[in-house]
């Protein structure tokens, strides 16, 4: 049977703050044991043991539960508010939590990379671009967050994921060049490092077999599946039955059109040289501006004579 434990992101740690050790601190203040705690508020031992060791972020009942039996006066409520606001939208939470528990991982992307390869620079230049005027310790909450979901990768026994890109992940520019050359860089790092990572490139010339909706597969370890799909309002989860087959009929289309990992690899290496040599040429073009007299039309104007043969 699988260890869950190894490489699961604690939410005791920066920045998420201290809920599961609060909880366990107001229920030994009140000798309570963990059952008992779980009885109150409707969930198991297992559950409260999860939570107080950080394994799982908890439900809004579940904090709500705690200020009822603790008298703390939405406390727990408004802390857990805002671990989730602060590191992931209410609404992508717990897919955050199915992510950590999937045995298998299928991830189409179309314009962003997907979240757990992403590099901290790519994460906050995503999320400025969405998150116009946003406090600079949000977005680093946010980052830490979205970082985190990397661990899963360094389990004893991680998931298979396979992740296929549309051509246009690469070609996007989210930050500047430089951004880019290092997200694209770490991808082909990750795919040697990462022994249950594989990827593989839509490109644009495969587009009539392409998907403008990007959606994640997850398998877990009972024989459930679920599929997340994004969209403008967010993401949403699906587990019905027609939903599952039609999503595994479309990534195994997509992933029959796109390049061989192997190919794809050398495609993002590609691309990154590409925007490595734009990274350079942003670098020069300010460097000749500089170099530059400004002319000026008019009286007194000055204009730079240009070097001629004999003069």
């Amino acid at each position: 049977m699988r260890n869950s434990q190894p490489g699961k992101p604690r939410l005791n740690h920066e920045p998420s703050g201290a809920f599961g050790e609060d909880v366990q601190r107001f229920r030994e203040a009140r000798r309570m044991s963990q059952e008992a705690l779980g009885h109150a508020t409707g969930y198991s031992k297992s559950y409260v043991s999860k939570v107080e060791s950080g394994s799982l972020i908890p439900s809004q009942r579940f904090a709500e539960g705690c200020d009822k039996v603790f008298g703390t006066g939405g406390l727990f409520a408004r802390q857990l508010r805002r671990i989730i606001e602060g590191e992931h939208p209410s609404w992508f939470a717990p897919f955050i939590d199915a992510e950590r528990e999937a045995e298998v991982i299928e991830d189409y992307s179309t314009l962003f990379i997907y979240g757990m390869l992403q590099t901290p620079e790519y994460a906050r230049a995503a999320l400025e671009a969405v998150t116009s005027g946003a406090d600079p310790r949000d977005l680093d909450a946010k980052v830490a967050g979205r970082m985190r979901r990397r661990e899963v990768m360094a389990k004893e026994e991680p998931p298979q994921i396979w992740v296929v890109l549309h051509e246009a992940c690469l070609r996007a520019n989210v930050g500047t060049p430089e951004v880019m050359a290092g997200q694209l860089r770490f991808l082909g790092d990750a795919a040697g490092q990462y022994r249950t990572l594989t990827l593989q490139v839509l490109p644009f010339s495969s587009s009539a077999a392409a998907r403008a909706t990007p959606f994640t597969l997850l398998g877990f370890e009972s024989g459930q599946m679920s599929v997340h799909v994004e969209g403008p309002q967010g993401g949403r989860p699906y587990d019905d039955k027609a939903a599952l087959k039609n999503s595994r009929r479309i990534f195994d289309h997509l992933r029959a059109c796109a390049l061989s990992p192997h190919a794809s690899l050398d495609f993002i290496d590609t691309a990154r040289e590409a925007h490595e040599r734009e990274a350079r040429l942003d670098q020069v073009q300010p460097q000749r501006r500089r170099g530059r007299q400004l002319r000026r039309v008019g009286p007194g104007a000055r204009v730079r004579q240009r070097n001629r043969p004999g003069a």
